[in-house]
């Protein structure tokens, strides 16, 4: 059975896609802990970073950095971001895909956070997020994405 991750790469899941080239794909956390969470996955189905070379875990983190820029833009993160990875099922690792997780915090919310972080890593997650919202927020961060990119010329 192919991983969760694999089948959104292959189009067979829904997904709102914020960024994706040859190495990667950065789409909205179905069930997110706060306004904005991004994943991002490496194309190659791997469950450990370590089997990862070094040029695809550096590039990982480098969308991921670029994708956390744009969260800031947007005003998403003024007062910090999480960038979690859990490693394998030990780390409570539950989609056996690498996937680094981009989470902006807000001012407030954090009793609500901690119980949102609480739900992802017991595996229950709570309700999905509706679609068009994650669409909308897709779509914010791929103009912020594209006016990084024309900002460098």
């Amino acid at each position: 059975m192919t991983c969760v991750f694999c089948q959104i790469l292959a189009d067979q899941l829904p997904a709102s896609r914020v960024y994706e080239d040859d190495g990667c794909l950065a789409f909205m956390d179905i069930h997110p802990i706060g306004r904005g969470h991004v994943l991002v996955i490496p194309k190659m189905h791997a469950v450990q970073i370590t089997e990862l070379s070094t040029e695809e875990s550096v590039h990982l983190f480098k969308i991921g950095n670029r994708i956390l820029h744009a969260q800031r833009s947007l005003g998403w993160g003024v007062r910090g971001s999480h960038l979690l990875l859990n490693d394998g099922p030990a780390a409570n690792q539950l989609v056996p895909h690498v996937h680094l997780h981009i989470i902006p915090r807000e001012v407030r919310g954090t009793i609500r956070m901690v119980g949102k972080l609480a739900l992802h890593l017991s595996g229950l997650m709570g309700l999905s997020h509706r679609r068009d919202t994650l669409n909308a927020q897709a779509a914010q961060l791929r103009h912020e994405l594209q006016q990084q990119d024309s900002d460098l010329g």
